[in-house]
Parts: structure tokens; sequence; C-alpha cells
């Protein structure tokens, strides 16, 4: 009698259901973002749900603790560990979100902060510590304080919005525009 196959089954991570309520998320909104849909895509029942999360609310809370630490705070860390000032950096940050798909949510996030204070508090807080982020390495390029933030202001609100913008563009195209978007802040200003 041949052996029976049984199927592997993988414990399922907090991480595991925030990442797949943000993609319910962008694909439906905060209103789509329910424990049925979520479970029936996770393939599994609502009680994995019990494990990691009190109710809706707590996953609510924790996606947007986690848009910031996944989708900012990583980004942070990985600019840090590029060598080199001015365009180089401010490059690979840029390159870095738009490969790995770093702001797919920033517009869902938006939308959700319209109707909802809590999620406005965490995206105005984590659109301010992009924009502080972002002017910083403009003041470590030479800019004075006040060319660095429009700059800085300029270029992270791009970064932000590019995926709309250019939603149907090839990612390659997408890297030359942000290189040359780059290029263009860079330059001293006349």
């Amino acid at each position: 009698m041949p052996a029976k196959k049984t199927r592997r089954r993988t414990t399922l991570t907090r991480d595991d259901w925030l990442t797949e309520a943000m993609e319910l998320l962008r694909e439906r909104g905060v209103g789509g973002v329910r424990l049925l849909t979520l479970a029936q895509r996770m393939t599994v029942s609502r009680g994995s749900f019990y494990w990691h999360f009190k109710d809706l609310a707590d996953l609510l809370e924790g996606m947007l603790e986690w848009w910031d630490r996944e989708m900012t705070d990583s980004v942070i860390r990985h600019t840090e560990t590029v060598s080199g000032r001015d365009r180089k950096r401010l490059q690979a940050l840029g390159e870095f979100i738009l490969t790995s798909g770093m702001n797919r949510y920033d517009t869902a996030m938006r939308a959700w902060a319209q109707g909802d204070q809590k999620a406005r508090a965490v995206v105005a807080r984590v659109m301010q510590k992009r924009l502080g982020y972002v002017t910083s390495l403009f003041l470590e390029a030479g800019f004075s304080p006040s060319e660095a933030t429009a700059r800085g202001h300029l270029l992270a609100v791009y970064i932000m919005s590019e995926g709309t913008i250019h939603m149907d563009e090839s990612l390659e195209t997408r890297l030359r525009l942000l290189r040359r978007q780059v290029r263009s802040l860079t330059k001293p200003s006349s």
C-alpha cells in the first residue's frame, strides 16, 4: 500500500496575517479587511487568527505598526548601510523602495487615514519621519536647511506616489525616472 501523502502545514506568524491584511487593504480598502476573508485567503481556520490577535481592532492597530516598521524603518536601516553621500544614498533609497515595492501600501494607508483618527495620526507621524529622513540626506549632501527641506520633500513625495503616477510603466522605466529625479534634485541651486 502506498504511503499516504500528508500536506505539511506551516505555522502562520503574526506578520503573515499582517502582510495578507495589508494586501486586502490595498485591494479593497479598510472596509474589506475582514477576518473570514483573511482566513479564506490564507486557507486556515479563524482560530489561527485569535492566536495572534484579540479582535479585528487589534489587527488594524497591528497593521498600522507593521506599515511603519516594514515600509519605513526597514528602508531607513537599508539606506544607512549604503556608503557614500549625496546622490548615491538618495538613489539607493529610491531604488530600494521601488524594487522592493515599499510604497505599495501608501495610497491605501492615506485613504484609510481619511476616515479614521488613529490611522490619520500614524500616517502623519510616518510621513514626518520619511520627510525628515530624506531631508537629512540632503543636509548631509551640503544643502542649506531650507533647500534640504524643499528637495527632501519633493523627492519623498515623488517616491511615495510614483507607483500611482507610473503604474503602467515597467520597473526599468520607473527606475530611470527616479534616477533623473535624484540627479535634478542633487544639482546645486544657481
